[in-house]
């Protein structure tokens, strides 16, 4: 069995959390929403590196990783497709002006949005992260 790390940044501005959400292209949660982050590429980065690197190319924002706030795991569809385990990291970022002209069109990113906390849960979350997420809303 393969197993990879992914790690998603928690980032509250002013009261508000960032989301991202998939397109409908997206071969695994299309139009589903999600926090920013992926999957560790290169064992030559610290994990903090990754998520600051993952999160500068999603969303353009600069920032400081911090405590863990949930764990969880989901496998990719099709045959022979590794497991892969994510943890929901608290972030501080500089500013909230998101630049999305970085990210990678194989990430599939349609939009973002920033969210009251009492919206979150009611967006079309990837079902697998859904119970993160509410982990991370009760520990903000």
């Amino acid at each position: 069995m393969c197993v990879q790390f992914a790690q998603k940044a928690v980032i509250e501005w002013q009261g508000r959390l960032l989301l991202i959400k998939k397109s409908g292209e997206d071969p695994h949660q299309p139009g589903r929403w999600e926090l920013p982050g992926g999957r560790m590429k290169t064992s030559d980065q610290s994990p903090d590196e990754a998520l600051v690197r993952e999160i500068r190319e999603e969303v353009g924002l600069e920032v400081r990783p911090g405590r863990p706030l949930a764990l969880w795991s989901w496998q990719l569809d099709g045959e022979q497709t590794p497991t892969v385990v994510a943890v929901a990291r608290l972030c501080t970022a500089s500013d909230d002006r998101v630049d999305m002209s970085g990210n990678d069109k194989q990430d599939f990113i349609e939009k973002y949005g920033w969210f009251e906390r009492e919206e979150v849960l009611g967006l079309n979350l990837i079902p697998s992260a859904r119970d993160a997420i509410e982990t991370v809303l009760a520990s903000l």
